[in-house]
């Protein structure tokens, strides 16, 4: 059995969708992935220790004789590989979280689009149930003509194939809009599918004014997908330092302590030793692998940073395109709206004029036709307006909660 239907503000379903939906989840993982990747270049500043229990001797027949245990603790002091390690741990913390924000984005922005369009469907059908109306009304215009003998049965069998039309197009609208419950129902992650229902779109707003030709650098910085960009590029310039810097030494300090026993300690022998050591160590069997690396490094370097300038190109574009879209549609709803208004004067005029025989039957389904045309126009004006703003606050970095 359908559940009863209840009808949800943009705002109630953001916040359902930012409470329950899986892609809030994988926000969360990503930004715990940038405290592991904080937390693991931190690490590797911090002192090494370790700890051994041995056995050893000059045969095998000496095993188990003798028995040494001992811990050593090593300090990198100067080691280019451990502080590019730390660096980019902080530049992959920096990279996950814009990584996060740009989930919960792309969540806000697929919520919107599933809003407007559900809002979209229902204007739909709420404009095939007055087509439906005026379908009923001409067949009962007609039927009462026909009896009176001032219509032909060719305008009443038109009628009632017009009539047939008006319900397959109401149902299928209908359907449609059951079509959009159901995936938008997933999308704000209910538990279960509902027959939700949204409210209806308010008037369009006057465009933004940002200028189409000149887009800043400043425009875009907030923009989420360049935001991960940019941090992929910075992350690929600690990785290229960081392979140069596995060329060059390092130096260690190292601090050990063990203690020997066992049936081969003669009685009086010193037992127990501390070492203290430095430790400088240069890479040769595998400086090819590591040249190699450096060269690897670069490669990716140059095509990330090449990456982040096709994205900023890619994103004016789009930006422009929106900003006109935005323009356009508004100018749309204008006109749609002026357009709806008169046609239903003229439909309610054709109408009139149809019931005293000034007109034929032709001239009012056409009339009828024409404001069932301006109708839609009007609902898919006033939701590609939303639509638009709504991918454009995404280009900008605009967070619907900010607003």
């Amino acid at each position: 059995m359908q559940a009863a239907s209840s009808t949800l503000s943009l705002a109630d379903a953001l916040a359902t969708a930012l409470q329950h939906s899986l892609k809030v989840e994988l926000a969360g993982v990503e930004r715990s992935q940038g405290k592991q990747a904080l937390a693991e270049g931190v690490a590797s500043a911090l002192p090494d220790l370790s700890a051994a229990y041995s056995t050893s001797g000059t045969s095998f027949a000496e095993l188990g004789d003798t028995w040494r245990f001992g811990f050593s603790l090593t300090q990198p002091v100067v080691d280019a590989t451990v502080v590019f390690d730390v660096m980019r741990g902080f530049r992959e913390s920096d990279y996950y979280r814009a990584k996060s924000a740009r989930t919960v984005a792309d969540l806000i922005l697929a919520v919107q689009s599933g809003y407007y369009d559900l809002a979209q469907g229902q204007g739909l059908v709420a404009s095939a149930e007055g087509q439906h109306r005026r379908a009923v009304g001409n067949l009962k215009i007609v039927a009462r003509r026909y009896e009176l003998g001032e219509a032909n049965l060719a305008d009443k069998l038109r009628a009632e194939a017009d009539l047939l039309t008006k319900e397959t197009e109401l149902l299928s609208a209908r359907n449609g809009v059951e079509e959009n419950q159901r995936s938008f129902s997933d999308l704000i992650g209910l538990d279960r599918w509902e027959a939700v229902e949204v409210e209806e779109l308010p008037p369009p707003e006057e465009p933004y004014e940002l200028p189409t030709t000149v887009i800043s650098a400043a425009v875009l910085e907030k923009n989420p997908d360049l935001t991960v960009l940019r941090m992929q590029v910075e992350a690929s310039d600690v990785a290229y330092w960081s392979a140069w810097g596995n060329l060059l030494p390092a130096l260690s300090f190292s601090y050990s302590r063990g203690s020997t026993f066992g049936g081969s300690i003669f009685p009086g022998e010193e037992s127990d030793d501390t070492r203290y050591g430095v430790v400088v160590s240069l890479p040769v069997v595998d400086v090819v692998d590591r040249v190699l690396g450096v060269t690897g490094a670069r490669l990716d370097r140059k095509q990330s940073r090449l990456e982040l300038a096709q994205a900023r190109l890619d994103a004016r574009e789009r930006l422009a395109s929106l900003l006109a879209t935005q323009e356009l549609s508004h100018k749309e709803w204008e006109s749609a709206s002026k357009t709806v208004e008169l046609s239903e004067e003229v439909y309610r005029l054709n109408a009139r004029s149809y019931e005293l025989g000034a007109v034929s039957f032709d001239d009012l389904l056409q009339v009828e036709a024409e404001l069932g045309q301006a109708e839609r126009a009007l609902i898919e004006a006033k939701a590609g307006y939303w639509l638009s703003r709504a991918e454009l606050n995404y280009e900008l970095g605009t967070s619907v909660e900010e607003r």
